[in-house]
Protein backbone atom coordinates (compact mmCIF):
# COMPACT_ATOMS: atom_id res chain seq x y z
CA UNK A 1 0.00 0.00 0.00
CA UNK A 2 3.23 2.80 0.97
CA UNK A 3 4.53 1.80 -2.68
CA UNK A 4 1.65 2.50 -4.16
CA UNK A 5 0.90 6.08 -2.19
CA UNK A 6 4.45 6.99 -2.97
CA UNK A 7 3.45 7.29 -6.83
CA UNK A 8 1.01 10.01 -6.33
CA UNK A 9 3.93 12.59 -5.71
CA UNK A 10 5.42 12.22 -8.88
CA UNK A 11 2.32 12.14 -10.39
CA UNK A 12 1.15 15.64 -9.20
CA UNK A 13 4.62 17.32 -10.02
CA UNK A 14 3.63 15.51 -14.13
CA UNK A 15 0.24 16.97 -14.06
CA UNK A 16 1.43 20.44 -12.64
CA UNK A 17 4.60 20.25 -15.78
CA UNK A 18 1.91 18.93 -18.45
CA UNK A 19 -0.65 21.66 -17.69
CA UNK A 20 0.62 24.30 -16.11
CA UNK A 21 -1.27 27.23 -17.92
CA UNK A 22 -4.32 27.94 -15.68
CA UNK A 23 -3.49 25.78 -13.03
CA UNK A 24 -4.82 26.71 -9.61
CA UNK A 25 -2.71 26.57 -6.38
CA UNK A 26 -4.73 26.05 -3.36
CA UNK A 27 -4.88 26.02 0.30
CA UNK A 28 -7.48 24.38 2.40
CA UNK A 29 -7.65 24.59 6.35
CA UNK A 30 -10.70 22.42 8.21
CA UNK A 31 -12.24 22.26 11.28
CA UNK A 32 -13.91 19.30 11.82
CA UNK A 33 -17.62 18.73 13.24
CA UNK A 34 -17.56 17.46 16.56
CA UNK A 35 -19.26 13.54 16.17
CA UNK A 36 -19.62 12.01 19.28
CA UNK A 37 -16.89 9.35 18.32
CA UNK A 38 -14.11 12.06 17.85
CA UNK A 39 -12.32 14.23 19.99
CA UNK A 40 -11.66 17.06 18.30
CA UNK A 41 -9.93 16.91 14.18
CA UNK A 42 -8.94 19.51 11.82
CA UNK A 43 -7.14 19.10 8.02
CA UNK A 44 -4.61 21.39 5.91
CA UNK A 45 -4.75 20.02 2.29
CA UNK A 46 -2.83 21.30 -0.74
CA UNK A 47 -4.19 20.96 -4.22
CA UNK A 48 -3.75 21.94 -7.76
CA UNK A 49 -7.42 22.90 -9.68
CA UNK A 50 -7.56 22.80 -13.13
CA UNK A 51 -11.17 24.26 -15.04
CA UNK A 52 -12.18 22.03 -17.99
CA UNK A 53 -13.12 23.34 -20.92
CA UNK A 54 -16.40 22.83 -20.96
CA UNK A 55 -19.42 25.15 -19.59
CA UNK A 56 -23.23 24.82 -19.89
CA UNK A 57 -26.01 26.78 -19.59
CA UNK A 58 -24.37 30.38 -19.91
CA UNK A 59 -25.98 33.76 -20.24
CA UNK A 60 -25.42 37.39 -19.35
CA UNK A 61 -25.64 36.03 -15.44
CA UNK A 62 -23.34 33.44 -15.36
CA UNK A 63 -22.26 29.81 -16.15
CA UNK A 64 -22.07 26.49 -15.31
CA UNK A 65 -18.84 25.17 -15.60
CA UNK A 66 -16.63 21.49 -14.55
CA UNK A 67 -12.99 21.48 -13.09
CA UNK A 68 -11.01 18.85 -11.06
CA UNK A 69 -8.37 19.29 -8.18
CA UNK A 70 -5.88 17.04 -7.21
CA UNK A 71 -3.48 17.20 -3.78
CA UNK A 72 -2.57 15.82 -0.70
CA UNK A 73 -3.51 16.50 2.91
CA UNK A 74 -3.16 16.21 6.42
CA UNK A 75 -5.74 14.91 9.09
CA UNK A 76 -5.17 15.50 12.80
CA UNK A 77 -7.53 13.49 14.92
CA UNK A 78 -7.28 13.42 18.50
CA UNK A 79 -3.59 12.59 18.72
CA UNK A 80 -3.17 10.93 15.51
CA UNK A 81 -1.70 12.40 12.03
CA UNK A 82 -3.43 10.96 8.64
CA UNK A 83 -2.14 11.43 5.37
CA UNK A 84 -4.52 11.62 2.72
CA UNK A 85 -4.50 11.63 -1.32
CA UNK A 86 -7.46 12.72 -3.05
CA UNK A 87 -9.36 13.84 -6.43
CA UNK A 88 -12.77 15.58 -6.85
CA UNK A 89 -14.34 16.62 -9.70
CA UNK A 90 -16.35 19.72 -9.35
CA UNK A 91 -19.61 21.69 -10.68
CA UNK A 92 -19.00 25.63 -10.09
CA UNK A 93 -21.96 27.99 -10.93
CA UNK A 94 -20.13 31.14 -11.27
CA UNK A 95 -22.67 34.58 -11.59
CA UNK A 96 -21.17 37.27 -13.91
CA UNK A 97 -18.28 39.32 -12.34
CA UNK A 98 -19.94 42.91 -10.64
CA UNK A 99 -18.38 45.94 -11.88
CA UNK A 100 -15.43 46.16 -9.30
CA UNK A 101 -14.55 42.55 -10.55
CA UNK A 102 -15.57 40.41 -7.55
CA UNK A 103 -17.67 37.10 -9.02
CA UNK A 104 -19.79 35.03 -6.86
CA UNK A 105 -19.89 30.94 -7.51
CA UNK A 106 -21.69 28.14 -5.48
CA UNK A 107 -19.73 24.70 -5.98
CA UNK A 108 -19.94 20.89 -5.83
CA UNK A 109 -17.93 18.07 -5.64
CA UNK A 110 -17.57 13.70 -5.18
CA UNK A 111 -14.31 12.51 -4.99
CA UNK A 112 -12.11 9.29 -3.81
CA UNK A 113 -9.88 10.26 -0.80
CA UNK A 114 -6.76 7.65 0.05
CA UNK A 115 -5.40 7.56 3.11
CA UNK A 116 -2.71 6.60 4.76
CA UNK A 117 -3.87 4.94 8.11
CA UNK A 118 -7.48 4.35 9.08
CA UNK A 119 -7.17 5.14 12.34
CA UNK A 120 -7.54 8.99 12.30
CA UNK A 121 -8.79 8.95 15.87
CA UNK A 122 -9.22 6.72 19.22
CA UNK A 123 -12.68 5.51 18.67
CA UNK A 124 -14.48 5.16 15.39
CA UNK A 125 -11.79 4.49 12.58
CA UNK A 126 -12.24 3.89 9.41
CA UNK A 127 -13.31 0.86 8.13
CA UNK A 128 -11.63 1.64 5.00
CA UNK A 129 -8.76 3.45 3.56
CA UNK A 130 -10.51 4.68 0.89
CA UNK A 131 -13.25 6.96 1.65
CA UNK A 132 -15.69 9.06 -0.66
CA UNK A 133 -15.82 12.90 -0.03
CA UNK A 134 -18.59 15.34 -0.96
CA UNK A 135 -18.23 19.26 -0.76
CA UNK A 136 -20.76 21.85 -1.11
CA UNK A 137 -19.50 25.45 -0.76
CA UNK A 138 -19.72 28.95 -1.62
CA UNK A 139 -17.41 31.83 -2.28
CA UNK A 140 -16.03 34.82 -4.38
CA UNK A 141 -13.26 35.34 -7.06
CA UNK A 142 -11.14 38.70 -6.62
CA UNK A 143 -8.15 40.46 -7.44
CA UNK A 144 -6.20 41.45 -10.02
CA UNK A 145 -7.55 39.61 -13.68
CA UNK A 146 -9.86 37.41 -10.85
CA UNK A 147 -6.82 35.24 -9.94
CA UNK A 148 -7.64 34.33 -6.36
CA UNK A 149 -10.43 32.94 -5.21
CA UNK A 150 -11.77 32.38 -0.54
CA UNK A 151 -14.92 29.43 -0.73
CA UNK A 152 -16.35 27.93 2.28
CA UNK A 153 -17.61 24.63 2.41
CA UNK A 154 -18.68 21.81 4.24
CA UNK A 155 -16.97 18.44 3.35
CA UNK A 156 -18.36 14.65 4.29
CA UNK A 157 -16.18 11.94 3.98
CA UNK A 158 -17.66 8.12 4.42
CA UNK A 159 -16.91 4.75 2.54
CA UNK A 160 -20.51 4.51 1.57
CA UNK A 161 -21.09 1.60 3.63
CA UNK A 162 -18.60 -0.24 1.03
CA UNK A 163 -17.72 -1.66 5.06
CA UNK A 164 -18.52 -1.36 8.41
CA UNK A 165 -18.43 0.05 10.31
CA UNK A 166 -18.77 3.28 8.69
CA UNK A 167 -18.37 6.56 11.28
CA UNK A 168 -17.47 9.32 8.67
CA UNK A 169 -16.25 12.65 9.46
CA UNK A 170 -17.60 15.87 8.55
CA UNK A 171 -15.49 19.38 8.11
CA UNK A 172 -16.06 23.06 7.77
CA UNK A 173 -13.39 23.97 5.35
CA UNK A 174 -11.92 27.26 4.08
CA UNK A 175 -10.11 27.31 1.22
CA UNK A 176 -8.20 30.39 -0.21
CA UNK A 177 -6.85 29.72 -4.55
CA UNK A 178 -4.65 31.59 -6.89
CA UNK A 179 -3.97 31.05 -10.06
CA UNK A 180 -0.12 31.02 -11.80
Amino acid sequence: MLTHLLLIPPLLIALAASAAEGLEWQVELGQGVQPSHVEQHHLFRVALHKALPWSWYESKTGKLSSGFAIGAGLWHGDDRNTGEFFITPELRYEWAPLETGTQWFVEAGVGGHLFSRTDYAKRGPFSTAFQFGEQFGAGMRFGEQSAQDLTLMYQHHSNADINTPNYGADFVVLRYGFKM
